[in-house]
C-alpha cells in the first residue's frame, strides 16, 4: 500500500465506517489511546501501524464525544515541539506541533495513562506555545 490514491481511497472508505460507528468508549484527560488517525495530507501526522491507528494522548476533554488530542512517537526528540516521557512500555514523546481536535468514534482501545507530572507538564508546554 505505497500509492498514495491507493491510500487515500481506502481511508475515505474507513471514515464513512467511523462516522456511521456509535462509539461505545469512555475516555477521559491524561488516558493514552490507539486512534484510527488516518491517511493525512504532506507534513501532518499519519497513521503508524495496521489499518490507520497511531498511539496518542488526550489533553482536554469537552464532553463525552470530543477531545484534544496529541500523537505520540517512540523518536524521540529534543525539540522545542515535542515532550518526551516514559510510558509503561516504552519512552514516548508527544508531537505538540500535531495537536488537534477528534470525535471519540476514532478511539479503538486505551493502552494506559500519562503520568500526572508528564501530563501537567505537557500541557503547560502547549499552553507556552499557544
Amino acid at each position: 500500500m505505497n500509492d498514495k490514491k491507493e491510500l487515500f481511497d481506502i481511508w475515505g472508505k474507513q471514515k464513512f465506517i467511523i462516522d456511521k460507528e456509535i462509539s461505545p468508549v469512555f475516555f477521559k484527560e491524561r488516558d493514552m489511546f490507539f486512534i484510527k488517525m488516518g491517511q493525512n495530507i504532506r507534513f501532518e501526522q499519519n497513521w503508524k501501524w495496521w489499518e490507520f491507528v497511531r498511539p496518542v494522548v488526550i489533553i482536554k476533554k469537552f464532553n463525552n464525544d470530543v477531545f484534544w488530542w496529541v500523537a505520540l512517537s517512540t523518536k524521540i526528540k529534543d525539540w522545542l515541539y515535542y515532550y518526551c516521557f516514559d510510558a509503561n512500555w516504552a519512552k514516548q514523546c508527544a508531537i505538540i506541533s500535531q495537536f488537534r481536535l477528534y470525535d471519540k468514534n476514532r478511539l479503538i482501545k486505551k493502552i494506559g495513562m500519562i503520568p500526572i507530572k508528564d501530563f501537567f507538564q505537557l500541557k503547560q508546554k502547549i499552553k507556552n506555545l499557544l
